[in-house]
């Protein structure tokens, strides 16, 4: 019981802390954000692959590759507090979560809304949710869902403590 009240804990933050390196860049600081909102730039991309595949004459595979392993945590994560959602569901879930971002990406006029971005979030939680169910047929699920906790709580301090020393030292 307490594994999953955890796991909904570290959803929610993993989940603010994705809108804020999605949809905020990382800024840390206030002023940073409401600069980034006073010069809007917006721009949309239907066509899948197309802008993040070639920059300078080159495969851009790191960004492609780097938006599906943000989200393999949020199906993971899910695979954890949501165990009555059916599959499919839990799928939805991070579907709208992704399509949330850049829909807001372009209407706050903050980065560039990519339908590349949206298929890869969308297929990294899919990968975290088969990776879930994947393990579940390896270790028994109560041991595997603390250790997963224990794994998310040490890396969420690992993060909050890098950004406080980026906050310690940008002052």
């Amino acid at each position: 019981m307490v594994s999953k009240q955890l796991s909904k804990i570290l959803l929610v933050i993993y989940s603010l802390l994705l809108i804020w390196i999605l949809l905020f860049k990382f800024p840390l600081s206030v002023s940073d954000i409401t600069a980034s909102l006073s010069h809007p730039m917006r721009s949309i991309n239907l066509v899948p692959f197309q802008g993040s595949m070639i920059v300078n004459g080159k495969i851009a595979l790191n960004e492609i590759l780097l938006n599906a392993v943000v989200f393999v945590p949020m199906g993971v994560l899910l695979g954890i507090s949501a165990k009555r959602l059916p599959f499919l569901n839990k799928l939805m879930i991070i579907f709208l979560f992704s399509l949330f971002i850049e829909v807001m990406q372009f209407i706050l006029g903050i980065g560039a809304t990519d339908v590349t971005d949206l298929l890869m979030n969308f297929f990294g939680g899919f990968l975290g949710l088969v990776l879930y169910q994947g393990l579940k047929q390896i270790v028994p699920e109560a041991k595997l869902d603390k250790r997963l906790i224990v794994i998310g709580t040490v890396m969420g301090f690992l993060c909050l403590g890098m950004v406080l020393f980026i906050l310690l030292i940008n002052r």
